[in-house]
């Protein structure tokens, strides 16, 4: 089949995640941590392989190690088909640890955009919990442990109401994550060049769409352009 043919009747594009949610580090010697993510994502997008949301395990500290992380390495595997970049998807990702009396209490809040470019990415997500209005409240929320947080996660992928919320910094949350597409020139829209050099669509000796659908990916480079 001819590959501008192909194209040219795609009726939607796609684009395809997968890497982990790999640790964390939080100031203040909290531990015992897990995390939970969502994906957020716009009217024209559709899911239609993996899950949109995940829920970690517990994770602690190596007690023996000046290495303060916590390391989840939570797996994210995730296609989408979309029909417009507007809403391109975003990860939410919240933090929850468990405090000394056992009770569950948010540590902080983030989001990044997946990256729009195929290839391999690393993002470090800062994040971030709200604060209580006044000094009162903070001294009633940590005796009864209902610390405030926000009643959705996917709160902080958007900008509406967020000018008003009071937060602190809390820690960072490392993520990796492999990006490849497909149909996204029949759109218009051009997939970019990652760390690995060019991008090819991959096609087998018979014209067919190969082992990765005909998802770009980046090509091996040379011994020499490594380093």
């Amino acid at each position: 089949m001819n590959k501008q043919n192909d194209s040219t009747n795609d009726t939607a594009f796609y684009l395809m995640a997968n890497g982990a949610v790999e640790s964390a580090v939080f100031s203040g010697g909290i531990d015992n941590l897990y995390c939970r993510y969502a994906m957020s994502f716009g009217n024209d997008w559709g899911v239609i392989h993996g899950v949109d949301s995940g829920l970690s395990q517990i994770a602690r500290k190596d007690q023996g190690s000046q290495d303060q992380s916590v390391t989840w390495n939570f797996p994210i595997d995730i296609t989408f088909k979309a029909t417009n970049a507007f809403g391109w998807p975003r990860l939410a990702i919240s933090v929850y640890g468990v405090d000394g009396m056992g009770r569950d209490v948010v540590r902080g809040y983030g989001s990044m955009l997946l990256p729009t470019t195929p290839g391999q990415h690393v993002r470090y997500v800062h994040t971030y919990a709200p604060l209580s209005s006044s000094i009162l409240q903070r001294f009633m929320a940590w005796m009864s442990g209902t610390h405030p947080e926000f009643f959705d996660s996917k709160f902080v992928t958007q900008g509406e109401g967020r000018e008003v919320t009071r937060v602190k910094n809390t820690g960072v949350v490392k993520v990796t994550v492999n990006i490849m597409t497909k149909g996204m020139e029949g759109f218009g829209y051009e997939g970019g060049n990652g760390k690995g050099g060019k991008f090819v669509n991959v096609m087998s000796s018979s014209g067919n769409l190969g082992a990765t659908g005909g998802f770009n990916i980046p090509a091996t480079p040379a011994l020499s352009e490594r380093f």
